[in-house]
């Protein structure tokens, strides 16, 4: 059922950052007038068609991308360059229809006529699209639809001559409009050819906007000025302690080595935190924390021992032990490769006794650097030395929300939605996004912990997906414009497969006021593809071989 979930959520979230980007493209082109021969989802072989006015809307086979197919966005065949015959279907006087192939009997209903000459592009933008053919040994001159179809016809294999000539039409037959010069890219000035480029991640930054806000709104914000608590789960040091919703927290504290106890009244959320820094920072404080809480008018008190995560192996605590058990592991974890296991209990760590998880908490807090540690660990009354590295405070102050380490109680305050203040914050996720992604990229070249091997492809993409979509619609909607973010910056990278590389086209134009060859820009282009496709497919094999637990 989670694989289902899954497929059904990544669906959703590249299908929809694909859409809106190819639709950005798609919008400012048909804006400036610009032929739009295709509009697709996916890549690969076609599995559903229509067509609408001038464009072919389609559902490709791997859905792994899309495309806009915009008229002139790159050097285009002239179909009939080395044709010497060519059939015509001619209305009104006007060519609509150019058949390309005329070597099978699909169109045996019209002339085979001797091409003489023509003009289909109009690069001068005279107006005059035409057509000159030998018809009856006289030379005749036909004008061109400015939206003629070229007809390419595929060989019919015998075993299907009997069937109707209507659908043998539609079946074994291709139609592709021609592009005069007025419908192309290169022929509209450059601010509308720099929309047409910049509109794919424009629209990318607009969704993630919007995914952001809606992902603020259901979930809410913190009532800092509130003590009472929310969403408290039965997973939690908290739920185990008896501590349920509703409850009002008054003081908590804590002893402390010398005897005395650390102790704060609790007046608003902040107080609540400011209390668990200084717990989780002091190592002169120790053992649970003291809860004095209000539950229906009536006082109480409870005992709740936090729970440690130690966020740079990915390692957590079981809370339903009483010594340094180790909880559920994730199999891709640093904590999991390196062989450390749930029902483990932590003995040392670099030589030095772990009495409680304080003990190692303070231990993964002093390694900023990410060292190599030693762990010695108790597993079925036998005794394991194990060595972990872990990433390092830099990397997660880079590229992650979340300190290396933390101690929670796992208590929440209410939660209030607020229609207006989820707009300002969703440009405040948008812009944390964009910081975490430059230093992850930043990363990829300054530091050794991060590499390409560790980069994320769809197969990867899918795992975060899954995992989003388990946690809820509102999750699922941050890491959309999380992705979506990362897309749209991503495309404007100075590469020219990519629309940032069409954008540096541009700006070479702009200052040297003549176009880039074609030529060299379609080399430069296809190199570059075919780099990326590389590079996918190797991101895409990691990310499988992390799937299976390979690495």
């Amino acid at each position: 059922m989670d694989i289902f979930i899954g497929i059904l959520a990544f669906v959703f979230v590249l299908g929809l950052i694909i859409c809106i980007h190819e639709g950005g493209h798609f919008f400012f082109a048909r804006r400036a007038k610009i032929l739009c021969r295709e509009f697709s989802f996916g890549m690969g072989p076609q599995l559903i068609k229509g067509k609408k006015g001038e464009t072919v809307y389609s559902i490709r086979l791997l859905p792994i991308g899309g495309f806009c197919a915009i008229a002139g966005e790159e050097s285009e065949d002239d179909p009939l360059l080395e044709l010497k015959k060519v059939k015509l279907l001619i209305e009104d006087g006007v060519v609509k229809k150019i058949y390309v192939n005329i070597d099978n009997d699909l169109y045996d209903d019209l002339p085979t006529l001797d091409l003489i000459e023509y003009d289909l592009f109009d690069q001068e933008q005279t107006g005059n699209l035409y057509i000159k053919v030998l018809e009856n040994e006289n030379e005749v001159t036909y004008s061109v639809d400015p939206q003629a179809l070229y007809v390419f016809t595929k060989p019919i294999p015998k075993d299907l001559k009997v069937m109707p000539l209507d659908k043998k039409r539609k079946k074994f037959s291709k139609e592709y409009q021609i592009a005069p010069y007025n419908r192309t890219l290169n022929s509209k000035s450059k601010t509308a050819r720099a929309l047409v480029m910049f509109g794919g991640p424009l629209m990318n930054f607009v969704l993630a906007i919007v995914a952001f806000f809606f992902s603020c709104w259901i979930t809410g914000y913190s009532d800092v000025s509130s003590t009472k608590l929310y969403g408290t789960t039965e997973d939690t040091p908290a739920y185990v302690a008896g501590l349920r919703d509703g409850d009002n927290i008054k003081t908590l504290s804590a002893k402390k080595t010398d005897g005395t106890t650390y102790s704060l009244e609790i007046n608003e959320w902040n107080d609540i935190s400011n209390f668990m820094l200084e717990y989780r920072n002091n190592e002169n404080i120790i053992g649970e924390i003291v809860v004095k809480y209000e539950r229906e008018n009536q006082i109480y008190e409870t005992n709740v021992v936090p729970q440690t995560i130690i966020y740079s192996i990915s390692m957590i605590e079981d809370i339903n032990s009483k010594d340094v058990t180790i909880g559920p592991l994730a199999e891709g974890s640093k904590a999991y490769k390196a062989g450390l296991r749930e029902g483990q209990i932590i003995l040392s760590i670099d030589g030095k006794t772990m009495n409680t998880w304080k003990d190692v908490f303070h231990a993964f807090q002093k390694n900023i650097e990410g060292n190599e540690m030693s762990i010695v660990v108790l597993e079925e009354n036998e005794e394991k030395e194990i060595k972990v590295t872990p990433y390092s405070k830099e990397l997660f102050d880079k590229t992650q929300n979340v300190d290396i380490v933390n101690m929670v109680m796992g208590i929440s305050p209410t939660v209030k939605h607020s229609f207006f203040r989820s707009f300002p914050e969703s440009f405040k996720l948008m812009g944390s996004s964009i910081v975490t992604m430059f230093n992850t990229l930043g990363m990829l070249f300054t530091s050794k912990e991060v590499g390409v091997k560790d980069l994320s492809g769809p197969v990867g993409i899918f795992s975060i997906v899954k995992e989003a979509a388990k946690s809820g619609f509102a999750n699922l909607l941050y890491w959309m414009g999380f992705l979506s973010v990362n897309v749209g910056l991503l495309n404007l990278f100075p590469i020219p497969a990519l629309d940032g590389g069409r954008l540096v086209f541009l700006g070479y134009e702009a200052i040297t006021k003549k176009q880039p060859s074609q030529k060299v820009q379609t080399a430069l282009i296809t190199i570059t593809m075919i780099l990326l496709m590389i590079l996918m497919i190797y991101v895409s094999f990691n990310d499988i071989l992390r799937l299976i637990g390979v690495k």
